[in-house]
């Protein structure tokens, strides 16, 4: 079983990395390794791929203390960070209700159906994009949504730890292998459905 699930997230992977950016109604960010998506958010953002970012996280689970292995920063420092490359308060929303990918999906969703979004950009690392692609897609096929979800992950090498982490991106990408499995974004008779 976790041959084919390394081999279908192998698959994932590829599909994910030949994903081109497209026009869409916002830019998701999630919270996580610290500025290191900020990068591909920012570029993706000033080449008008989108008119809105969306911040998604918490600002308690945040530090070296707070979760095992991981020392984020606060959405305040995100919200900053972009400002001080340019983007307008107006032009960024907050959610600062999620504590997992699953209460982004949940809560982004809640805003999409506000908004009426048609189609989000989502940024991830690339070790987590799969799981977080598949957390959201599960979430728009329970709601009914029928946009689209752009993959955009931020290309970090794999070798090295990304920011605020103590594991390598190779070793995270067998992490998220296994909460692929426990968090069952996954049928294991029918595989992912990928796009």
């Amino acid at each position: 079983m976790k041959e084919k699930v390394s081999s279908e997230v192998s698959k994932l992977l590829k599909s994910i990395k030949r994903e081109k950016p497209q026009k869409a109604d916002a830019i998701v960010w999630p919270q996580g390794d610290r500025y290191d998506r900020g990068r591909k958010v920012l570029d993706l953002f000033k080449n008008g791929w989108a008119p809105k970012i969306v911040v998604s996280g918490n600002d308690l689970l945040i530090g070296p203390s707070k979760i095992i292995g991981e020392n984020n920063i606060s959405l305040t420092e995100m919200v900053k960070w972009l400002k001080k490359r340019g983007i307008k308060s107006q032009q960024i929303i907050i959610d600062k209700k999620s504590f997992n990918t699953l209460d982004q999906a949940k809560n982004i969703f809640i805003l999409i159906k506000e908004k009426r979004w048609k189609k989000i950009i989502l940024v991830a690392s690339l070790y987590h994009q799969p799981r977080a692609f598949l957390t959201f897609l599960k979430e728009s096929r329970k709601i009914g949504w029928t946009g689209k979800i752009v993959n955009q992950p931020a290309m970090l090498n794999l070798q090295k730890k990304p920011s605020g982490r103590n594991k390598t991106a190779s070793d995270l990408i067998f992490d998220e292998i296994e909460k692929i499995k426990k968090y069952k974004v996954y049928n294991f008779t029918k595989g992912f459905n990928l796009p």
